[in-house]
């Protein structure tokens, strides 16, 4: 039975010059304006325009062996959140933080200034890191470690949200009185991992907490994901696989206590749209041809779980003996995409350049190559097959490709009544159906 509303959802990775690897060399990318903030907020803009809920900011925290693509040097998520929140009026937000590397009291005053500074519209990506310790000076834990700790950090930052009552603040100049003291209460948190007296600096803002996104796919980030997400992007490339994941994280929300309505579960989706199918293939295959051998062994090499591919040529298949089993990549804290690129390469057997093709051309999201109408038909079929309350979608060149998903897609999504044409009045979280926390000091 579905669980989700009439409508889809839909947020646009601020992908600056693009999702694909190779895209930034297109002809018609902006990479020269990389860092800027015209950039990202003319992609906003657009989404914007197109009634999209929601640009998500992704954010990697060193650079790793992944090769020569300049998007994985990444915008710094909190300074352009607040940069982008002055420049558009009804777009959510989405911003990539780790729980592994951040303080949770630095975390939540950052994201309660920023739902204020921008009325209400932001979210917060949360994740655990499986790399960049070597810029912090730590060892960074196994995965269901990682992810013990971030239920803890959860218990920190959603306290200190909630420290401050609703009507705190009463600003009566009268009186002298900006917040009654006794509406403002400490945390005393003392757990395994953090001690956190409180109050938060900063009353309780909009939205109280941010939208709380999350990506993880493995058995641990799934029961995370129960536990607290409220929208979830999964790497779901067929529908039967997206229909396993919707049905086992529903029934998971369900055994928390929680409603399915209260979590959106947004697969990635790389549309390439052309004039018809042969079109959209031919733009597909230019794309990949923008990635060279080396830099693709890279990509590769990292969702292989850093397997030897060195003396591989195109032709060749991986030897299965470099390869773990996924049981034992998910015992080391390893990907969650592991187990899908493990299949193509030991069970589908594909040649080290289609296992290329397959990890650069999305990283192993679906990717819908077609006229509008087919891309269209596409996200509305795995929209009404449980499969997905919306999409995360992942623009393979900017501003090409965005503006004609923008352009040719939604209208037609529009149309169908599968998509709404204008934003609700107020938050990020009532556009997208969620309800704001309530307080646990009210009556």
């Amino acid at each position: 039975m579905s669980t989700r509303s009439d409508q889809m959802v839909l947020f646009v990775f601020a992908s600056p010059t693009g999702y694909q690897p190779g895209a930034w060399k297109h002809p018609g990318s902006r990479v020269e304006d990389l860092y800027s903030l015209d950039l990202q907020a003319d992609i906003a803009k657009r989404a914007e325009a197109a009634k999209i809920h929601a640009v998500f900011l992704a954010d990697w925290l060193s650079f790793g062996d992944t090769g020569k693509n300049p998007d994985l040097t990444g915008y710094e998520p909190f300074t352009t959140m607040g940069a982008l929140a002055a420049v558009t009026e009804k777009i959510g937000i989405i911003g990539t933080a780790s729980t592994t590397f951040m303080e949770p009291f630095h975390l939540a005053r950052y994201f309660s200034q920023l739902d204020f500074l921008s009325k209400g519209r932001v979210g917060w990506n949360i994740v655990t890191s499986s790399t960049g310790q070597e810029n912090f000076n730590i060892d960074l834990p196994f995965r269901d470690e990682r992810y013990q700790r971030a239920l803890e950090y959860m218990d920190v930052v959603t306290g200190l949200w909630d420290c401050w009552e609703d009507d705190a603040v009463r600003a009566d100049r009268s009186t002298g009185i900006w917040a009654d003291r006794a509406k403002i209460h400490p945390l005393n948190h003392e757990g395994k991992h953090y001690k956190v007296e409180g109050p938060l600096l900063v009353p309780r803002s909009p939205q109280a907490w941010p939208v709380l996104a999350q990506a993880g796919s493995s058995p641990a980030g799934m029961d995370f994901a129960a536990t607290y997400a409220e929208a979830v992007f999964t790497v779901k490339a067929t529908l039967d696989k997206a229909q396993e994941f919707y049905g086992g994280v529903k029934d998971l929300l369900e055994q928390k206590g929680r409603s399915a309505k209260d979590l959106r579960i947004l697969p990635g989706l790389m549309p390439i749209v052309g004039d018809n199918e042969r079109d959209a293939q031919q733009i597909h295959n230019d794309l990949s041809d923008l990635i060279d051998f080396e830099t693709g062994v890279k990509e590769l090499t990292v969702l292989l779980h850093k397997a030897d591919l060195s003396d591989l040529e195109a032709h060749d298949l991986v030897p299965l003996e470099r390869l773990p089993t996924p049981e034992e990549v998910h015992l080391q804290g390893g990907s969650s995409r592991y187990p899908y690129f493990y299949e193509q390469a030991a069970i589908e057997r594909k040649t080290m350049r289609e296992l290329i093709r397959e990890a650069t051309k999305a990283a192993g999201h679906s990717v819908v190559a077609g006229s509008a109408e087919q891309i269209a038909d596409h996200m509305e079929k795995w929209f009404h097959s449980d499969a997905a309350d919306g999409f995360a979608i992942l623009p393979p060149t900017v501003p090409v490709g965005l503006n004609r998903f923008l352009d040719e897609v939604v209208p037609i999504l529009q149309s169908r009544g599968s998509f709404r044409k204008d934003y609700e009045e107020g938050t990020l979280r009532s556009n997208i159906g969620l309800e704001r926390p309530a307080s646990p000091w009210q009556d």
